[in-house]
């Protein structure tokens, strides 16, 4: 026994009870409240996850002590460091696992701490002051924790015998052994089982991973010779983009087109995902393709699942493999430049923020003329008492104000206005005689707020609400166009920027999924004399090219764009290929999507590495043979290459 023994032993007691705690509830049996019920490897994982971070800190601190000669007692404050950094980071942790099912790493920290996204979910001054507060608690207990332990060292240790000690540390090995087989359980089953031990790693909160890929992935999950084909490709495809757009700023001036005054709509909505566009929430977009012969698809993806990604493939044309070197070298976005040159007046009418993942420096660039903001009205976001929210009024006055702009303009030049609605963002919002859908939830809540989950139902219901509302916003914006006499040579288009999770898949909200209630959107478009498509999928990297090849610009639309046009159809482009979120670094996760499948891949070191295979709708394959499932997963690689060496293969001609 040593002075710290009892620290370490009662600070992992406390870890334990608030792991597995946490692990009740985050996991699929929460509602038993039962751990008896728990999986065994959950089980396995959950005990051993507070002892493993005990082991990590105390042979991190024996480590220091050893190098500098001294006493592991000498090196306790680091000790209490450490102990208290793990408990801050696992309730943070606990929190981030409730909303996004995966855990706090580098990635989500630059998400959450994007300008606003703190304040979009609804974090106010009293959360930072209770906060201090937890970390106040927690440093004064393990304080208190080491203090009884050196005093109990000094005043009680005769009550361990050298047999009884002897004992202990003979247990102590025996569990640091136990805890190495977890790993190794883990890591086996994370390449054999993947999906259902995902499901429990992300319900665990601090669980420490050991993947040992180098072991088990060639025994396990050996690439086949077809994959080793389609996987080969180099980091050429982003140079060759970036020279197609320099070629296209050099020869710009010379590019026209046939149809001159067409008027371009965007309607772009937070988070409004597909499964909204049924009779019962939107009637009006539905009855837009049932009725009125709008153009749609059987499915639509947005670039990403996210707002920065998704947007981008809205007003650039380009799919996600080009999203970083935009990003990267603030290229304004080619299909803006070339309405620009077409002299189309541009605007952007927004009640959100444009500087989401430097937004306003790769994508609302210098070709657009003006920019209206909505956002400073109303009970705004630091009031998110939902009921009294007056947040919905920002879309109305955008709505009015572009609606007296469009229908009285008098000049010749056409115009391409994007507007960009906030009521169907979190918390979501609309006048109380559009609270349709009963009951809803009527009272301040946060969306990392543990009992949330058991409110699902409510909380969806005032999601649908607020799609019912910007519904009776779309058909204000329809009639008013249509009354104007500018129906036809107007272009009107209409998606969500993303799609929202509400606990389908575990999740609230969106950015940490590819999942089709994260990635999927609406997707309506109305183009005057087209009444139909063929392609059954598409995203939002085709809905520029389809405009060009609409008004029919002097070069062919493939130069300058990565996505398809929808007015011819190609079986071989019938597919979206979808990034994961992002805010400044080079994406490595893709899913590629045709219409019966869905496959997660990896770009990374020169290479296409296939993942997750599931059906258009989510759900789980069990093909009978492998044969067959290596035949669906290179026909998706080969499509996802094509796709990478679309710039390699264009030549410019102006």
């Amino acid at each position: 026994m040593t002075r710290l023994t009892l620290f370490y032993f009662t600070n992992w007691l406390v870890l334990l009870v608030y792991i597995f705690n946490n692990t009740l509830f985050l996991s699929e049996n929460h509602a038993m409240n039962n751990p008896f019920r728990m999986d065994f490897l959950l089980f396995f994982m959950t005990l051993n996850t507070p002892l493993f971070l005990i082991i990590i800190i105390k042979s991190t601190t024996k480590f220091f002590a050893k190098l500098f000669r001294s006493s592991e007692f000498n090196f306790r404050y680091l000790a209490v460091f450490l102990i208290v950094f793990t408990f801050i980071f696992t309730v943070i942790d606990a929190k981030v696992l409730s909303i996004y099912r995966d855990h706090f790493n580098l990635k989500l920290y630059g998400l959450l701490f994007e300008a606003g996204v703190m304040q979009d979910m609804g974090v106010h001054l009293s959360d930072l002051i209770f906060l201090i507060f937890q970390l106040s608690l927690t440093i004064g207990w393990t304080i208190l924790t080491l203090v009884i332990s050196n005093w109990f060292y000094q005043n009680k240790r005769s009550l361990f015998s050298s047999f009884t000690s002897n004992k202990i540390q003979l247990i102590f090995k025996i569990l640091i052994c136990l805890s190495l087989i977890e790993k190794i359980f883990f890591s086996y089953f994370y390449y054999s089982e993947r999906e259902e031990t995902l499901a429990h790693w992300n319900t665990v909160p601090s669980y420490t991973v050991l993947r040992m890929s180098k072991v088990w992935k060639p025994l396990l999950n050996a690439p086949t010779q077809a994959e080793k084909a389609a996987a080969n490709i180099t980091w050429d495809f982003e140079s060759d983009f970036l020279a197609s757009q320099n070629e296209l700023n050099e020869n710009i001036q010379q590019i026209t087109a046939n149809k001159k005054d067409v008027n371009i709509v965007f309607l772009v909505f937070e988070s409004l995902r597909y499964d909204m566009n049924i009779p019962e929430i939107m009637p009006n977009l539905n009855s837009y393709t049932s009725k009125n012969k709008w153009i749609s698809s059987k499915q639509h993806f947005s670039n990403s699942n996210c707002t920065g990604n998704g947007i981008f493939g809205t007003l650039t044309g380009q799919t996600p493999f080009y999203w970083y070197p935009s990003y990267k070298k603030e290229l304004e976005p080619s299909a803006l430049s070339i309405f620009d040159k077409l002299d189309y007046e541009i605007d952007i009418y927004t009640t959100t923020a444009l500087g989401y993942s430097d937004m306003d420096k790769h994508i609302f660039t210098n070709a657009i003329d003006n920019i209206y903001k909505f956002t400073g009205y109303g009970g705004g976001l630091g009031h998110p008492m939902v009921k009294r929210s007056d947040l919905f009024k920002w879309d109305q006055i955008m709505v009015n104000e572009f609606l007296d702009k469009f229908t009285s303009k008098t000049t010749q030049e056409p115009n391409l206005s994007y507007l960009w609605f906030y009521s169907t963002h979190y918390n979501y919002y609309f006048p109380e005689e559009f609270g349709k859908f009963k009951p809803y939830i009527n009272r301040h809540y946060q969306i990392y707020e543990k009992g949330l989950r058991k409110e699902t139902d409510l909380v969806f219901n005032r999601y649908k609400n607020s799609a019912y509302f910007v519904d009776s916003q779309i058909r204000k914006i329809v009639d008013r166009i249509t009354d104007s006499g500018q129906m036809e040579n107007t272009i009107i288009v209409i998606v969500g920027d993303h799609g929202e999770e509400f606990n389908e898949f575990g999740r609230f909200a969106h950015s940490y999924s590819l999942k089709n209630v994260q990635t999927s959107t609406p997707f309506v478009m109305y183009l005057p004399g087209v009444n139909d498509i063929e392609y059954n999928i598409t995203s939002h990297a085709d809905i520029m090219p389809t405009i060009m090849d609409y008004i029919d610009i002097s070069i062919p639309y493939e130069n300058v764009l990565s996505g398809k046009s929808l007015l011819s159809y190609n079986p071989n482009l019938d597919y979206a290929i979808i990034q994961e979120c992002q805010i400044r670094e080079r994406p490595k996760n893709f899913l590629i999507a045709d219409k019966n499948w869905k496959m997660e891949f990896s770009l990374s070191g020169g290479k296409i590495e296939s993942g997750l295979l599931e059906t258009i709708n989510d759900e789980s394959v069990s093909l009978n043979t492998k044969k067959v499932f290596d035949s669906i997963k290179f026909d998706l690689l080969k499509k996802a290459e094509n796709n990478l060496g679309h710039f390699s293969r264009q030549k410019l001609n102006f």
